[in-house]
């Protein structure tokens, strides 16, 4: 009798993608596999799979932000007398953490480890290995996860893996702490032969329109991207989105490459809209003129585009984040992303925001989406009192004397900040109080919640810092129609808006929009495929009662299928140049 096996992951829009390596793995040993994915922190159907599939072994691969209730579900499963492994993200920066939950903890990339552990070869305890690609990635199982999870099989959106591995040095990214386990930054290339053999057979088996490369920079090494391009033309044929760094868009040759291969579309990370924070605060020195020039090179070559920015970071304050807002408003992205920070510990971030006394937790009070309310226990205020201080103290531009600072608090609302000398203060930190400090996670949910439409919109920060600067309790609906109205008549685009909203009214196939969508048309009216999208929110009973969060993500998903992948985006209706 085969032996089995559960892989838990988190539930996705998209395929986990090393779980179905992994499966891979099992599979070619002969274990019985199956698949669980966990909605919404739900562990309670996993314990019962438990009881009924009665597995040799169940292994967990965790996301930090989720960590909490996996350790719970897998000391449940010990206790039923169920080995546990445990691998994923959060085992390979807290692995102390997840020692007293399992018996085995995989770090990092851990294929050949995760053959051993299978073959009975490996001793419980931490396991690494040491040589990057000790084992080369195997061939995934997907019909294992698409036969229980059909969405998945049924989306024409799959995706894979090419390349693993980032030289960037992020202050809130892992990638870093990630490079320094093996020594240094090396670039994990998988054979285009593989990765084409992956896609033809993707192609000839479930639906599919786009492959999504899940790589945190495609097209890094350009001898493959030549290699890839020539052999993805001829024998695949699908058209690609992928995520790559503006500092690739200096090489010409490179992008005409990526045209070639069938990229259509381009995630690009930005992150913040003011240099200083860019620089300092996110790690990220990219100067005006390279965002400008990059996506002008993007947009010649008809890619579409999806910007990704982090709101409420480390002393930013309202005003800074609309920044970003009022940047995407001017470059005009298909879609622009958006998230709150999470101060990940071990991230240069994570010590940045402790070290300025404005975040005194831990891992365990993130959430596992990037969408909830910031988790920082001070507010700045913004960065005024370092801007000029940390510029006079840089010694070049890969400097960042911000991380050699430290706070030391003043009361509830005050801090001294200290560069070396601890004796005499560099700066000081007026933080916001509670109820102001409330007040901006407040703006910072509504705003990461209506971007993807405000960048849209002709001037949409200043309509967003005009509805922000409302009381809470006048958010509404209506409001927010009734303001952009006004913002649009006032900026001379009434003509235009009216235009829309008509054309809005025929695609709805309606002689008149219910009730619901004419207190605020204009939401729909300059989106890709607007209707649809308004179809979506009728038919899912959104209006009974009104979500804020549910709009978000709604949106969120349609700018995905409608803008970036299935659908040839042109430019944001009422955007101009």
């Amino acid at each position: 009798m085969a032996k089995r096996i559960i892989l838990v992951g988190r539930w996705e829009s998209i395929e986990p993608l090393g779980i179905l390596y992994l499966i891979g793995i099992a599979h070619q040993l002969g274990w019985d596999c199956r698949v669980h994915l966990i909605q919404e922190g739900n562990f309670s159907p996993l314990i019962q799979e438990v009881k009924d599939f009665r597995p040799d072994l169940v292994g967990f691969s965790i996301w930090t932000g989720w960590h909490r209730q996996a350790f719970e579900a897998a000391d449940q499963v010990m206790r039923m007398g169920v080995k546990v492994a445990i691998g994923g993200p959060h085992a390979t920066y807290f692995t102390k953490e997840c020692e007293h939950h399992a018996n085995w903890v995989v770090r990092a990339e851990g294929f050949r480890s995760f053959r051993r552990l299978l073959e009975g070869e490996l001793g419980s305890g931490v396991h690494f290995d040491k040589v990057r690609m000790a084992e080369g990635f195997p061939r995934p199982q997907r019909q294992i996860v698409y036969n229980r999870y059909p969405h998945l099989a049924e989306s024409p959106i799959k995706s894979i893996m090419c390349t693993v591995g980032c030289p960037f040095t992020c202050s809130y990214c892992y990638a870093p702490a990630y490079n320094g386990i093996y020594g240094g930054f090396e670039l994990n290339i998988r054979p285009v032969r593989e990765i084409i053999e992956e896609a033809v057979w993707i192609r000839d088996h479930y639906p599919l329109s786009l492959i999504y490369m899940q790589d945190d920079i495609f097209g890094y090494n350009l001898p493959w991207l030549e290699e890839f391009a020539r052999r993805w033309r001829e024998e695949v044929r699908v058209p690609i989105h992928a995520q790559i760094r503006l500092e690739l868009t200096r090489n010409t040759k490179r992008l005409d490459l990526f045209r070639e291969a069938g990229l259509t579309g381009i995630t690009l990370a930005i992150e913040h809209g003011d240099p200083w924070m860019r620089q300092y605060v996110l790690h990220r020195p990219m100067i005006e003129d390279l965002i400008d020039e990059g996506i002008q090179k993007l947009y010649d070559r008809e890619f579409t585009l999806r910007t990704e920015q982090i709101y409420a970071v480390t002393l930013s304050d309202i005003q800074s984040d609309l920044t970003t807002l009022e940047m995407n408003v001017r470059l005009n992205p298909t879609m622009m992303w958006t998230s709150i920070l999470a101060p990940y510990q071990g991230t240069e971030m994570g010590d940045l925001a402790s070290a300025l006394g404005v975040y005194r937790g831990n891992n365990d009070d993130l959430s596992e989406t990037f969408f909830e309310r910031s988790v920082l226990t001070q507010v700045a205020g913004g960065k005024l009192p370092f801007e000029d201080a940390v510029i006079s103290l840089a010694k070049d531009p890969k400097d960042n004397p911000l991380l050699r600072m430290k706070a030391h608090l003043r009361g509830d609302l005050e801090a001294d900040v200290f560069y070396g000398d601890e004796t005499k203060p560099l700066v000081q930190i007026q933080y916001l109080d509670r109820d102001a400090g409330e007040r901006y996670r407040d703006q910072t949910v509504m705003l990461q919640r209506l971007s993807y439409w405000l960048s849209k919109v002709h001037q949409g920060h200043e309509l967003a810092a005009e509805f922000l600067n409302l009381p809470s309790s006048d958010w509404t609906w209506p409001r927010l129609g009734e303001m952009t109205g006004r913002h649009l008549d006032r900026l001379g685009l009434r003509e235009q808006r009216e235009g829309y909203v008509h054309e809005l009214t025929a695609q709805y196939g309606s002689d008149h929009l219910p009730g619901w969508i004419r207190e605020n048309p204009y939401y729909f009216a300059y989106m890709p495929a607007g209707a649809e999208l308004a179809k979506v929110f009728e038919e899912a009973r959104f209006t009974d009662e009104f979500d804020w969060r549910i709009l978000g993500t709604h949106t969120r998903h349609h700018l995905f299928h409608y803008g970036l992948y299935l659908t040839k985006a042109g430019p944001s209706p009422i955007v101009t140049r």
